[in-house]
Parts: structure tokens; sequence; C-alpha cells
């Protein structure tokens, strides 16, 4: 038996030796280790396909083109061997890009690989080219459901919602029981606003699919932009199915309280789970949990922590490295309308529910404009590359600096840098004197930058935590919201039942910044004169 297990076993350690290779970018180790193994095993599929990949990742293009093409015809039920590629160099566009034309030479009429290399266009940011390919894929299969599928998801990219509804119909007539196209057809029509038309969409989406985890996050948010939230609250938490998984089990999740359930003598850890943003929205109910008698422990990352500590009944504000602290029940913050079974009607919208420190505000009002309008500015949001999908998002929701500059002409306006991060470099690029301060390079949490925003009139932000920080201090936010919003901020309203004092000026077609920036422009120069006359 041991000696009929040794082939086995030296063929799982070739396949293990050749992985690792791969994945730590010493690729002439890979090709040398599948190469000698395919030396006595020429058919073993696996290890042929890690040698094409070592062969393409070194820019052996035209030899990998032959042996990826074979592996992708004798497993016509896996993903296509350059779709492999572009998850194993994900910064290497060119090469990739370059090994799909060198199979596409070999093979012109694969629909597969075509398919593969419009996908990774796409998901490199490149709808432009994604959407040259499809056409011309499209021109050749007009019955193609995939591409339809995939043609649509590139045309919402490309800022044609109309146009990505029509190609998302396609898909479903030709392939009805395709989830993912009638998934994708009710997130365009939610942009849309055809709220209707988008959960039937979704309905149907989930009853093909029902534990399809993105399938059924997309109909919550869905829901959610509808203000359906009793309905979406369940489908959201399929979210943390996506992904790693959560660092808690979920049998100690903090599940949906009845209206007058207690919970005495209970410690309830509420922990950070991706966006600043997010957090400080949510954040509003830890002081709920505290009125059911829980000791409430919250674990957030270091820049949240300082400011969290201002919120009422809360026992400890803790987070990584340190230990988690010993609880009954945990739950992410993200969860805490579920648990709290919010619907529009029952948001907890009283603020200020966080506060800057008085001494804090009082030392940074020195540095800050004395006169004029004060007002803090941020233009771009926090990419997250390592989210799939999110950085096209991000392009959507940010705006280059330059484009704010007719707010600096509006008489009696002073503005201030509240950008963080690499956008923040655009304010060098720009004219001296556009920002009468720029005191984010000494600021190094949020409640440093609480403690600025208490010292201004308003801030005009785009959709970023900042929106959400100067929002639960009760100050005055100008949001800059993109055509495609997120679903908090609703559909059809210029004001936030998150927020009271937010008020949301919103894109009315697709990425075109300009009448929403000359309106903003319109309300700073009503409140300057409001300040003058007052």
């Amino acid at each position: 038996m041991a000696e009929a297990n040794r082939p086995a076993e030296a063929r799982a350690f070739v396949l293990r030796a050749a992985v690792a290779a791969l994945e730590n970018g010493r690729y002439q180790e890979g090709e040398r280790l599948a190469g000698a193994w395919m030396a006595q095993h020429p058919l073993d599929l696996e290890v042929t396909l890690l040698r094409g990949l070592a062969l393409a990742a070194q820019g052996a293009c035209t030899a990998a083109a032959p042996i990826l093409l074979g592996v992708a015809a004798a497993r016509p039920g896996f993903a296509h061997p350059c779709s492999d590629l572009a998850r194993l160099l994900p910064q290497a566009l060119s090469l990739v890009a370059t090994q799909f034309r060198a199979c596409r030479r070999l093979a012109p009429g694969d629909d597969r690989l075509t398919l593969a290399y419009a996908d990774m266009l796409h998901e490199a940011r490149r709808p432009a080219a994604a959407a040259a390919v499809l056409r011309a894929l499209l021109r050749r299969r007009p019955t193609l459901a995939t591409a339809h599928r995939l043609f649509g998801m590139v045309l919402l990219d490309l800022g044609d919602p109309a146009g990505s509804i029509a190609a998302l119909r396609r898909a479903t007539v030709l392939a009805p029981d395709d989830a993912a196209a009638w998934s994708n057809l009710g997130v365009a029509l939610k942009i849309e606003g055809r709220f209707d038309e988008a959960a039937r969409a979704h309905d149907h989406a989930v009853a093909l699919a029902p534990a399809d985890a993105q399938v059924r996050l997309n109909r919550a948010v869905a829901l959610l932009r509808a203000g359906r939230m009793a309905e979406a609250w369940p489908d959201y938490e399929f979210r943390l199915l996506i992904g790693p998984p959560p660092p808690l089990p979920r049998a100690t999740l903090l599940p949906t309280l009845a209206p007058a359930e207690q919970l005495g003598g209970r410690t309830v850890l509420a922990w950070h789970e991706e966006g600043f943003g997010d957090t400080l929205q949510f954040a509003r109910y830890l002081p709920m949990l505290a009125a059911r008698g829980a000791r409430v422990v919250a674990s957030v990352p270091a820049p949240l922590r300082r400011l969290l500590a201002t919120l009422a009944g809360v026992d400890l504000v803790t987070g990584p490295p340190a230990p988690v602290p010993d609880h009954d029940w945990h739950c992410p913050l993200f969860s805490l309308p579920r648990v709290f079974a919010t619907t529009l009607e029952t948001i907890p919208a009283a603020v200020p529910y966080l506060h800057a420190d008085p001494g804090e505000r009082a030392a940074w009002a020195s540095l800050l404009p004395a006169e004029g309008v004060r007002v803090g500015l941020v233009w771009a949001g926090q990419a997250r590359p390592w989210l799939p999908g999110f950085a096209a998002l991000d392009e959507r929701r940010s705006l280059p600096l330059r484009a704010l500059k007719p707010l600096a002409a509006v008489p009696g306006v002073r503005l201030v840098a509240l950008q963080a991060g690499p956008a923040a470099e655009q304010a060098r690029a720009l004219p001296a004197g556009l920002f009468a301060a720029e005191p984010m390079p000494d600021v190094h949490d949020f409640a440093a930058t609480a403690a600025i925003i208490a010292n201004l009139d308003v801030v005009v932000s785009v959709d970023t935590a900042v929106a959400h920080l100067a929002g639960a201090l009760g100050r005055t936010v100008f949001l800059l919201d993109r055509y495609d919003s997120c679903w908090r901020w609703l559909a059809g309203r210029r004001r936030s039942p998150w927020y009271p004092t937010l008020r949301i000026f919103r894109q009315t077609r697709m990425d075109d910044w300009a009448p929403v920036i000359a309106a903003v422009a319109t309300a700073l120069t009503a409140l300057a004169h409001r300040r003058m006359r007052g």
C-alpha cells in the first residue's frame, strides 16, 4: 500500500512546490518543477497548467499559448487558463494582455477565451476596450447569453444604464435560468430607480440561486435603496459569507432583538467590519445596546478609538492587536440595524452622538481661518483595491480636486482641506492659496479630524468617512453624491434620514459633476450672504 501511494505523494509534492513557486514569483523554479514531472507524466493537466503559467509569467507568451489552449480544451468546465494567469499576476496587466492576444491568434473563434479576455479588461478598469471585444463577439455570436450579461455590466461602467438594462434583459431571455443575469439586471434597474422592476428581477435570481450570497446581497442593497429596510436586513447578513470568514463564530452573533428584550448582565462586543464610514454611521446603535442593559465593548481600528470613547454607554473601546475581550454576544457594527429591526421610520437620527474634545477643538481653532465661511473639503474616497469592483465604484464617487475650483471663487468662502491619503497630493498641482488651511498632515486619527470639523461652518464631501463623521457631530454637510449612489442615501431625496444636518447634491447624469458643483456653489453663496447679514 505504501508503494502504491508513492506516485500520488510525489505528485502532490510537485504540485505544492510549483504552486508555491508561482505564488512567490519564482517562475523559473515553477517551470523547472513542472517540466521535470511532465517529462514522465506528459498528460498531467494540472502540472501542464502550472508549466504554462510559469512560462507566461516569464514573458514567454508564444511558447505558453499552445500549452494554455490545450489545457482549456481538455477542461471545458473550468475557468480559462488565461484567467488563472490574470489572477496570478494582478499587477501585470500588460503581460496578461499579451498572453491573451497570443492565445487569441491561435484560437480566434474561441468564445470562452474571448469572454475571458473581455472580463480581464473589465476587471482591469478598461471598460471601453472590454466593450469593443464584446461587440465584435456579439456580432459573431448574437445569441451568446454570457456575452450579453458581461456586456451589460461593462456598459454600467461606461455610464450607460439604459444600454446595460437592454443587454441584461437580452441575457435573461437567452438564459432564463441564469441567476447572475437576473441579479445583474436588478442592479442596473436599481441604479435607474426602477425599484419594483429591480425587486422582481432580484426575486427571480434568489429563486434560482437561494444559497448564492452575492445574489442575496444584491437584493438587499436594492431593497435598502428603495427604503424597504425590514425586508433587506436578513439578506444583508449574506455579506458575511463573501470573502474571508468573520473573525468570530456565527453561533454567538447577536440575534435580532424583540422590542422589549433586555440584555442585562450580557457583554456585547461590537466590531469594525471594513469601512471607517460604516462604523461611524452605525456607532449610533451602541448607546441603544447599553440602554437594553448590555455592557458594550467596541473593537475598532486605532484611528477610531479616541473618538468612539465619546459615545454614551460604551464601557470599553479596544481593538487589534489587543486580545478579543470576553463577551456573550458579538456583532459587526453593520449588523446593528438588523439587530434593532430598523425601518425607515425608526432610524435613530438624533445628533450629535459623537463629540470633539473641547480642548482639542480650541487648539485647532487658532490654526484655522478666523473669518469667512469655513468650508471643509473632501474630494476622494478610499479606493480599497483589494475589494473586487470597488476601485471602479470609487472612481465614480470621487472627483479631481480641480473640478472643485469654482467653490474657491465663492465670495467669503475659506476652504480647509480635509482630504487624507494619496488624493491629498492633488492640492500640490493647483495654485497656492486655494486652501486657507491644510491641517491633515498633522492629523493622526478621527478625534483630531472631529476637532477640526467642530470649528467649521460646513463640510463639502464626496461619499466617504468624513461625511459620516461630520453628520455624526451634528455639523452641516453638503454631500456630493454620484448617480449610482450608495443605498444609505436612498433615492429622490435631498435630505438624509440618517443625518438631519446633511444635504444631498446628487448627479442627475452618470459622471456629470458640473451641475452638482454649481449647485453647491450656489448654496455656499447663500450661506455666505446669510453670514454677512447676520
